[in-house]
């Protein structure tokens, strides 16, 4: 009988510890906004949302084999779950001198549950280069900067 009482208690202990461990593990796949992103909260009213910078690892600049010249840059990384997406309509560039700084937003539902696995992308910006002088320079992307350069001036002669 006394093995039959240590066995009852083993098996006790051993179903306190799954239980603990099943919780644990529920709510933190459920926890809402549990986003690795900086989040902030949308001032427009639209509480149905986070939106955060898009984490950037790289840049490619594409110079298009054109005259005038065109040039896009292309931005890769990951985002942090199955729910956040590039917001499109938030991509900002911004000129100034020979620097265009370019701004990645991300939106993501508030409560949504996602999955929690990073999820690459890759999203391509034009800049305005019409008009300017031959030169080198950078671009910034969250961050991330590279240079190229205009061997001559981006403006068809008349």
């Amino acid at each position: 009988m006394k093995n039959s009482g240590n066995t009852m208690l083993g098996i006790m202990v051993l179903i306190v510890i799954v239980i603990v461990t099943v919780t644990t593990l529920t709510l933190g796949c459920f926890e809402s906004g549990n986003n690795t992103m900086n989040d902030t909260v949308n001032d427009s009213g639209d509480e149905g949302f986070l939106y955060g910078t898009a984490s950037v690892e790289e840049i490619d600049i594409r110079i298009l084999e054109s005259f005038p010249v065109q040039v896009h840059v292309a931005a890769r990384g990951n985002l942090p779950d199955g729910c956040t997406q590039i917001n499109e309509n938030a991509t900002t560039v911004q000129r100034q001198g020979n620097t265009f700084d370019v701004y990645l937003e991300t939106i993501r539902p508030r409560d949504a549950v996602c999955t929690e696995a990073l999820v690459p992308f890759e999203h391509t910006i034009p800049l305005d280069v019409y008009g300017l002088e031959k030169g080198t320079y950078t671009v910034n992307v969250n961050g991330v900067e590279e240079t190229f350069e205009l061997t001559t001036d981006n403006i068809l002669a008349n």
